[in-house]
């Protein structure tokens, strides 16, 4: 397509870490992008902000700017009774907040030249046969490519006609401050807190920030009744209710993944949330969306300096590597969460269980290998 026909080469809806990090890798192939967001830049979003080592390593620079806790040790408990510990010798989980996150990849982006445009709803994302044309609510704009990163109930994947019918499961986050100076949370430094069974068929987290915990409850199933019960349940048998404030209770939906579908058309794709690329045990979605941002802007970058045009690459490679993944994943979740005793004393009393635990937070290890290598072989 001759440039002059087109605003730009990618258009990029939603500046998540998944549209962030699509931004940076297609800003540094030199292609001229747009980002939309309907919201403010920077800004709240509600997420536990765990960064683990693998998503950690994907990143372009240095988060020691941004990053508000690095985290060595994890506590699990279960039931609120039996707990074990696991500290390692480097961060395993290193905490931000999200609208520094976010934006930190944005402005990356945007330092190599991409265009954001914050505050604008795009109205609709149409495919035509040499451009996509999106009409927002501050004009329209043409590109080659649209796509999608504006989370679980992506526009965009509805104008495509793409994720009709997402498996979803339910979190909940507030951010837990000391109401006095007296309320250290010095205990909670360097230490994340995962606690199973405080839900049905989910768990509970505390995340150490700067100056307050980032405190939530995920489930697997689609529905619950009073997810606020749970929530304020779990606080309340962590010693987090008396002297002690709560902001920002936000409930929502997490795409939980493994479900094989078409994620692009000949001219759209969608990742991350949009995509439904969260993690099926623990509901994570930071490291997929930046690794199916990766995969979509060398996708988009080949189809566009390529004589032969096609985004099937891309559905192709998140199915292999990412989607096939969690299938394994959703196998490993039924077993602890409807076996949940049984596999917590597996992994209390077995070296090898804790072990892979923290290979698969690092990425040394995926849930098909634990699945075919280990689980496979002990359950024959």
């Amino acid at each position: 397509m001759n440039k002059s026909h087109t605003d730009y080469d990618v258009i990029i809806v939603g500046a998540g870490p998944a549209g962030g990090m699509c931004a940076y890798e297609l800003s540094k192939r030199n292609l001229s992008i747009l980002i939309l967001d309907k919201e403010k830049l920077p800004r709240y979003k509600v997420c536990a902000g765990g960064l683990t080592k693998k998503a950690v390593d994907l990143l372009p620079e240095d988060l020691q700017d941004i990053a508000e806790n690095h985290t060595y040790n994890v506590l699990l408990t279960l039931n609120h009774r039996w707990g074990f510990s696991k500290t390692t010798s480097f961060p395993i989980v290193t905490m931000v907040m999200r609208e520094k996150f976010d934006y930190f990849l944005v402005q990356k982006s945007v330092d190599n030249g991409a265009r954001l445009l914050d505050q604008t709803k795009i109205i609709l994302a149409e495919e035509l046969s040499d451009c996509v044309l999106v009409k927002t609510e501050k004009g329209n704009f043409k590109s080659k490519v649209i796509v999608g990163a504006d989370g679980v109930t992506s526009s965009v994947g509805r104008c495509l006609g793409l994720r009709k019918k997402p498996r979803l499961g339910v979190a909940i986050e507030g951010e837990i401050f000391p109401n006095n100076n007296a309320n250290d949370l010095s205990k909670y430094n360097r230490s994340l807190h995962l606690d199973f069974n405080v839900i049905p068929k989910g768990y509970g987290w505390i995340f150490p920030k700067k100056d307050h915990l980032s405190v939530g409850v995920f489930t697997t199933l689609q529905k619950i009744k009073d997810i606020k019960k749970y929530f304020s349940l779990y606080i309340d048998r962590k010693g987090l209710t008396k002297n002690y404030s709560c902001r920002s209770l936000i409930g929502h939906q997490i795409p939980i993944g493994g479900r094989s579908e078409i994620l692009n058309t000949k001219r759209g794709l969608l990742i991350g949330d949009a995509a439904g690329l969260a993690d099926p045990i623990t509901g994570e979605g930071i490291y997929f969306g930046l690794r199916s941002g990766q995969i979509a802007a060398e996708a988009i970058h080949k189809s566009l300096t390529r004589y032969s045009f096609s985004l099937d690459v891309y559905t192709k490679t998140v199915k292999d590597e990412i989607i096939n993944n969690f299938r394994y994943g959703g196998y490993l979740a039924i077993l602890l969460y409807t076996l949940s005793f049984i596999a917590y004393n597996l992994g209390r009393k077995s070296d090898l269980i804790i072990a892979t635990f923290i290979k698969t937070v690092t990425g040394e290890l995926s849930y098909t290998d634990i699945f075919t290598k280990y689980l496979k072989k002990y359950l024959s």
